[in-house]
């Protein structure tokens, strides 16, 4: 009888571990759009469509992301795999996530080097952007639908933060800031509350100027160890580090790995993959892809632990709320953004209005049906 539960709890383990492999390597093919693009196709595919995490938790997951060092999506992505599998699941959804965009970036480095340019894939993506901003549209009205109900609180945290980043204050200021604020205009009269910094000091290495797939790794650890922002704080920490110091790429070799980041699925740090293959073939592509993406793995488990003991904490939940409404101003303005790019031609207008339509009226569509959708329809305008 014992043999039969522990045969039968295997399956069940090695059936969601499938699961979370499948989804995962899904996600990664179709993460377009930056953090809210991928953000709206986890939420689709993890919280509306398969519902392993609720909207609350996937909230909790995405604020807390935001700050902390390294890719928000895939720490998204690994955290969702830990609710469905453990800590199989955890990793199995990191590396799977990943593993798509590092495929690409391989492949693009082999055409790089051979042919001295990157391949023209303009045609085939021009339909993506605008199908993501359809995804991120949706998202943001899903999001404030759950977060701001009967909350007018967090609907002004929201909408000051949404003014601030259009201001151009950094992001990870502005949702901290939200979440003190929720937790002061909440908090016990009678307490006090102070919030302990936890500095992530990763250790500095002295390299020389010579290769060795090592240092090559190292370097990449450390940057993914203290990298918050954007592609361009991604490209400032490159070109310091393998341009100017170790003179391993061009600038230009480097700012060609950030635009591949850019057009490829995924967090665009798997342009340190493109140009880990400049530096030194598959070897050094894959050397520069686990060093940069590593200490989100050892992150994740401590987000999971973090966001399991906050949720149970009625104090923290108030501070928790505060960021999530940050978050989804966050998202919002980025959402503004891709769509003023997306109707900057009637071509892009009419794929984002078909996507738009259809993430709105078809909500249990896959995600991945609404990207191919608004990729071949934004090809077929073209021609």
């Amino acid at each position: 009888m014992c043999i039969k539960k522990k045969d039968h709890h295997r399956s069940i383990r090695l059936q969601n571990l499938k699961e979370v492999a499948c989804s995962s390597l899904k996600l990664g093919t179709i993460g377009f759009g930056g953090i809210a693009g991928m953000a709206a196709t986890i939420e689709n595919e993890m919280v509306v469509r398969r519902k392993w995490i609720d909207h609350q938790h996937f909230m909790d997951v995405l604020s807390t992301s935001y700050i902390i060092p390294g890719p928000n999506a895939v720490e998204i992505m690994m955290h969702c795999g830990k609710e469905r599998a453990g800590r199989p699941g955890l990793i199995i959804a990191g590396i799977c996530y990943i593993f798509p965009a590092m495929l690409i970036c391989l492949l693009f480095g082999y055409w790089y080097q051979r042919y001295s340019a990157l391949p023209n894939v303009q045609h085939f993506i021009f339909g993506i952007r605008p199908a993501t901003t359809a995804l991120v549209v949706g998202t943001v009205i899903r999001l404030s639908k759950n977060t701001f109900a009967g909350n007018r609180t967090l609907l002004l945290l929201c909408l000051l933060v949404f003014a601030a980043s259009l201001c151009g204050i950094n992001e990870v200021l502005l949702i901290l800031a939200a979440g003190a604020l929720n937790y002061f205009i909440h908090r016990p009269k009678d307490r006090s509350f102070s919030f302990a910094a936890l500095p992530l000091s990763p250790f500095l290495l002295r390299l020389g100027d010579a290769y060795s797939c090592e240092k090559l790794f190292f370097i990449f650890l450390k940057i993914g160890a203290v990298l918050y922002g954007s592609g361009y704080v991604l490209f400032a920490y490159m070109d310091e580090s393998i341009v100017r110091k170790h003179h391993w790429l061009t600038h230009q070799q480097l700012m060609d790995a950030i635009a591949v980041g850019q057009i490829t699925p995924g967090p665009i740090l798997s342009s340190a993959t493109f140009a880990g293959y400049l530096v030194h073939g598959v070897a050094g592509g894959l050397w520069a892809t686990a060093g940069i993406f590593l200490p989100s793995f050892f992150i994740s488990f401590f987000l999971h632990k973090l966001i399991s003991s906050a949720r149970k904490s009625q104090r923290l939940r108030v501070f928790l709320d505060g960021l999530s409404a940050a978050s989804v101003s966050i998202i919002a303005v980025v959402g503004l953004h891709l769509l003023g790019a997306s109707l900057e031609t009637w071509r892009g207008a009419v794929v984002l209005a078909l996507c738009l339509a259809l993430t709105l009226f078809m909500k249990r569509l896959s995600t991945v049906y609404i990207i191919v959708i608004g990729s071949v329809a934004g090809f077929l305008l073209q021609q």
